[in-house]
C-alpha cells in the first residue's frame, strides 16, 4: 500500500470533510499502520510531504532510520505490517512515473469521498533482516497522597525520554532533547517541589508521571493507559506537558485541541490571573493534540490538557514567536542542536508552570470531576467510566 499523508479534509481544505483542516488521528501516521495491517497489507509505504506531514525529510529519516520499538505482544507483533516504511516524495514521483500514474492526479482522486484504492500494477522485492530484541525502560511515578479524596487523581507528565545516540552522523551525536522533552521534566520535578512544600496536602491524590518511549510512540503512556496503576474512574485529569516556552512572557496561551474539554475554562480562569487569553493551534492541520503522551489516557477517556507557548511575545509581537517557532522545527527539533541556550527566556515558562499548579490544585481541593465537551471522539468513554 502506498499512502498518503494527513487527511482528506487537509488535502481539499473542506471544512465539512473529516475535521477540515485540522488533522484527526486518521491522518497520523500511526493509524495508517494500524489500518494496513487490519487490511492485510505486505508492506504499508507513507508518502512523505513537509507540509502535511507537519515535519521535514530529516525528521523521518532521524526518527525511524535506526532500530524501532513498540509494547511487548503475545505474537512479538508480527500481526503488524512486515515492511513499515516512508517514501520521499521524489521516489513516489519516480514509482507514480514507472506505473503510469501521475501523482498529483491520484492525490487529487484520493481526496474525494467514495474512493477505492487503485491497483498500481507494479511490484516491489525487499529483503529486510530483522531481529527481534527485548529492552526495558521504566516509566516513573510519584504520588502526594491527598486527605478525604485520597482515592482521586490528578496527573501531572511529561517523558523524559528522548532519540538516544546516532553514530552514523559526524559530528555532535547525541540527541540531547533540551527543549523536548528535559524542559518538561524539570517542570514536572519543579510542580512536585511546590506541592510538597504546601503546609497543607491537598484533598486529591497528585501523580507525578515521567514518561518513557514516548518519542518511539507514546509508548510509556499508552503502557501505563493499558495497565492503569490508579483507576481511570477515578483519575480526575491529566495535564501534560511536552516542552516549556523558553522564548519569555506571552500575552497568550495556546491550547492544543482547543474546546475538547472542560480544562480549557479552569485554564482560561488561571490565565486571566497573567492577563492572558486562551488562543487555538495555530497549527492544527499538523495533529499535535495526537503527537504526546496525554493522548493514550485520552483514548480511554480521561480528560487531558496540553498546551503550546503562546503566540504572541508581550515584548516581540507575533511574527517574532513564529519566526522561533519555525527556526526550532527547522534546525533543532529532533535534531541534536535541541541543546540548553543560556539565550532562553524562561519567564513565560515559569508563568505557564504557575498556570499548571493552579489548575491542579484547584480540581485537588474540588469534588468535580471535569469531562471532554458534547460531539468530541472521547465524551462517550468518559461517561460510561463515570456510571
Amino acid at each position: 500500500m502506498v499512502i498518503l499523508v494527513n487527511d482528506p479534509g487537509y488535502a481539499t481544505g473542506d471544512p465539512e470533510l473529516f475535521n477540515g483542516h485540522a488533522m484527526t488521528y486518521y491522518g497520523r501516521w500511526t493509524y495508517k499502520y494500524e489500518e494496513a495491517a487490519r487490511q492485510g497489507a505486505a508492506g504499508a509505504l507513507i508518502v512523505h510531504e513537509t507540509e502535511p506531514a507537519g515535519y521535514g525529510w530529516g525528521v523521518v529519516s532521524g526518527s525511524w532510520a535506526g532500530p524501532q520499538f513498540d509494547l511487548v505482544a503475545a505474537d512479538d507483533n508480527m500481526s503488524r505490517v512486515m515492511v513499515e516504511g516512508w517514501l520521499h516524495l521524489d521516489a513516489a514521483l519516480e514509482i507514480f512515473r514507472t506505473a503510469g500514474m501521475d501523482y498529483d492526479e491520484a492525490k487529487t482522486a484520493a481526496a474525494e469521498g467514495g474512493f477505492e484504492p487503485v491497483p498500481m500494477g507494479v511490484t516491489a522485492s525487499i529483503a529486510l533482516t530483522n531481529e527481534i530484541v527485548r529492552s526495558s525502560s521504566n516509566n516513573v511515578l510519584a504520588v502526594l497522597p491527598g486527605t478525604d479524596r485520597a482515592d482521586e487523581y490528578i496527573i501531572y507528565m511529561a517523558h523524559w525520554d528522548h532519540l538516544g545516540r546516532d553514530p552514523n552522523l559526524e559530528g555532535d551525536q547525541i540527541y540531547n532533547g533540551a527543549f523536548d522533552n528535559a524542559s518538561g521534566t524539570a517542570a514536572l520535578i519543579e510542580l512536585a517541589e511546590a506541592y510538597t512544600s504546601l503546609d497543607k496536602r491537598p484533598r486529591r491524590s497528585i501523580v507525578f508521571f515521567a514518561t518513557t518511549a514516548e518519542e518511539q510512540g507514546l509508548l510509556g503512556s499508552a503502557h501505563y493507559a493499558q495497565n492503569p496503576i490508579f483507576p481511570l474512574n477515578k483519575t480526575v485529569a491529566a495535564i501534560n506537558m511536552d516542552g516549556i516556552n523558553n522564548y519569555g512572557r506571552m500575552k497568550d496561551i495556546v491550547v492544543v485541541g482547543f474546546g475538547n474539554s472542560e480544562l480549557d475554562d479552569y485554564l482560561a480562569a488561571a490565565a486571566a490571573t497573567q492577563d492572558r487569553v486562551l488562543v487555538p493551534d495555530p497549527e492544527v492541520e499538523k495533529g499535535f493534540f495526537y503527537r504526546s503522551d496525554h493522548f493514550p489516557l485520552s483514548k480511554q477517556g480521561v480528560p487531558a490538557l496540553y498546551t503550546d507557548p503562546g503566540t504572541e511575545h508581550i515584548e516581540h509581537g507575533k511574527d517574532w514567536v513564529t519566526a522561533q517557532k519555525e527556526g526550532y522545527n527547522e534546525l533543532r527539533y529532533h535534531k541534536p542542536a535541541d541543546e540548553y541556550s543560556p539565550d532562553w527566556d524562561l519567564t513565560g515558562g515559569i508563568d505557564d508552570v504557575r498556570l499548571f499548579f493552579m489548575i491542579g490544585y484547584e480540581l485537588a481541593n474540588s469534588d468535580v470531576f471535569p469531562n471532554w465537551k458534547e460531539g468530541t471522539e472521547f465524551r462517550a468513554v468518559r461517561d460510561r467510566m463515570m456510571q
